[in-house]
């Protein structure tokens, strides 16, 4: 079913720190910085191969992402599979008794492509998302 990493999801307190050290420490740029004020975050988007590894700073304390990052500190808050079709992929999960989260299982990222979310709950605690393309 998974195709490659497509994205890992890691939050931080403070994504313009994080960018500054990955440039002093590992020499690489993000391929873009941006404030979704829609979605409450900032991010910052390193491509390593064909996955992105987005470092992400909730804007708001009291949302999902800013409960989750002073609850458990920084870390990974998710990883997306790439898959070829996202919709099929999610029918098949939710028929083996997986809890999705989104209007059928599907939402749509800031950047566009279409994801599913397995409720942690569903997946031994682990946070899957799924990504199409």
């Amino acid at each position: 079913m998974f195709n490659f990493v497509h994205h890992v999801r890691i939050l931080v307190h403070d994504a313009d720190q994080m960018v500054e050290y990955m440039d002093r420490n590992f020499g690489m740029t993000p391929v873009k910085v941006q404030v979704y004020e829609s979605r409450g975050m900032k991010n910052a988007i390193y491509k390593v191969g064909s996955t992105n590894l987005e470092f992400t700073e909730p804007l708001d304390a009291n949302s999902k992402m800013g409960k989750f990052l002073a609850e458990e500190g920084p870390g990974v808050y998710h990883i997306a599979f790439g898959v070829d079709d996202v919709r099929s992929a999610a029918k098949e999960l939710a028929g083996k008794g997986n809890k999705l989260r989104g209007e059928d299982g599907i939402t749509q990222s800031a950047e566009g492509y279409f994801t599913a979310n397995i409720d942690p709950d569903s997946a031994l605690g682990f946070p899957f998302q799924l990504a199409e393309g």
